[in-house]
């Protein structure tokens, strides 16, 4: 694995860091703007505490079916740090491999800042695979662009949720 493996992205959020910190780890607030776009996420199992997890159910808003995602935290310092293993997962919260393609790292290790900004605050969130094979490797790195866009919807959820308040 190289730099080259890493994805980061660095967002402003026009709130308080709390509040960002909050969105994040509250669990019915995760299920609020956690998931891709038009998907309506529903929190099967949350233990946000390292060592802990996260599980939940996306449905599509479109009826083009079902994806199930775990996190497993590694680390959580609030209201600066979240550190976790992100991957798919079954009903069951069993880890799986990606329904999109054969060759997809089954965990993601995922590391979220939340700096303040003065009243606002800055989000960077970094992937990089874990225990990936040379040819998911591969995959991870095609895939690399689009995991902005990927994001974006989420973080546009997100957006509304700290508009509310």
């Amino acid at each position: 694995m190289s730099n080259t493996d890493e994805f980061v992205m660095s967002r402003l959020f026009k709130a308080p860091r709390d509040r960002v910190w909050a969105a994040w780890t509250r669990p019915e607030q995760l299920a609020r703007w956690f998931g891709p776009r038009d998907v309506t996420t529903t929190v099967v199992e949350a233990d946000i505490r390292p060592g802990g997890f996260f599980h939940c159910r996306m449905d599509s808003a479109d009826g083009g079916g079902t994806l199930w995602a775990k996190l497993v935290y590694r680390e959580i310092v609030a209201p600066e740090r979240l550190v976790w293993e992100h991957s798919f997962a079954d009903r069951d919260g069993n880890i799986v491999g990606s329904p999109f393609s054969e060759h997809w790292p089954k965990r993601l290790l995922t590391t979220v800042l939340f700096d303040e900004v003065g009243a606002d605050t800055r989000v960077r969130l970094s992937w990089v695979p874990i225990d990936a094979t040379a040819e998911e490797l591969r995959e991870y790195r095609d895939a690399m662009p689009s995991f902005d866009d990927g994001w974006a919807g989420s973080y546009e959820a997100l957006d509304r949720l700290l508009a509310q308040g």
